[in-house]
């Protein structure tokens, strides 16, 4: 028996939207295993950016500090 063009993309449409909740679901719970796994090295790169950011903002503080006075 042949199926229409239209029955094929209406089957494919409800297909894609019952299996959206299970592909949310899945990169969640990766993006959550991805990040639990890279968590001491990405917390390291923050802690060393709120230093640089830190260092360099007391540096021009004291520029701007010096050419004023």
């Amino acid at each position: 028996m042949k199926v229409s063009r239209w029955r094929r993309a209406a089957h494919r449409i409800r297909a894609t939207t019952r299996d959206t909740g299970r592909a949310l679901a899945r990169r969640g719970r990766r993006t959550r295993d991805w990040a639990h796994a890279r968590r001491r090295p990405a917390l390291g790169q923050v802690l060393r950016g709120i230093c640089f950011g830190c260092g360099s903002g007391l540096v021009t503080l004291f520029i701007f500090w010096l050419t004023h006075r």
